[in-house]
C-alpha cells in the first residue's frame, strides 16, 4: 500500500515540528522538501483537524496541538483524506468495489489504529542510529 502525497507531507511535516517541538511553515517546507503552497494546505487541513495550532507574525510557526504519543497515524491519514466518492461524480459505485473500499479501510485503520508520532519519531531515530553505526571508512 502507497500513501497519497498529501498523506507523506502530512506525517513529515507532523514529525519534523514534533521532533522539534515549534517551526515555520518555510523551514519546515525547506527541510521536507516539499512544496511551501502544498504545505500551506496540508497544514491548514490538519489545524482544522486539531492536530497543530499556528502562530502568526514574523515568529510565527506551527507546534503540536497535542503530546506526539497521543496523535494516532489513522487521525492525521484521516485529516489528509481526499474527498472522492461517487457522489461526486456522478457514476454509482457497484456493490464489490463499495465492499472491497469498506474492507480495505476497516484493515488499514485496524494496522495503523495503535502507531503513533512519537512511534514513527522512535523509530527514525532507530533507524538512523543503525545507518550510523554501519558506516565505514
Amino acid at each position: 500500500m502507497r500513501l497519497t502525497t498529501k498523506a507523506r507531507y502530512g506525517l513529515r511535516a507532523l514529525c519534523h515540528v514534533a521532533h522539534r517541538g515549534y517551526a515555520s511553515a518555510q523551514v519546515i517546507a525547506e527541510r521536507q522538501a516539499i512544496p511551501s503552497r502544498y504545505l500551506e494546505e496540508i497544514i491548514g487541513e490538519l489545524r482544522r483537524a486539531g492536530l497543530v495550532i499556528g502562530k502568526r507574525g514574523p515568529r510565527g510557526g506551527y507546534r503540536l496541538a497535542k503530546p506526539p504519543e497521543e496523535i494516532a497515524v489513522a487521525d492525521v491519514l484521516s485529516a489528509l483524506a481526499t474527498t472522492s466518492g461517487s457522489s461526486t461524480t456522478g457514476d454509482p459505485l457497484d456493490e464489490i468495489t463499495a465492499l472491497v473500499e469498506q474492507s480495505v479501510d476497516e484493515r488499514l485503520q485496524a494496522a495503523v489504529g495503535s502507531l503513533n508520532l512519537n512511534d514513527l519519531l522512535g523509530e527514525a531515530a532507530e533507524r538512523h542510529r543503525r545507518s550510523a553505526a554501519n558506516y565505514v571508512i
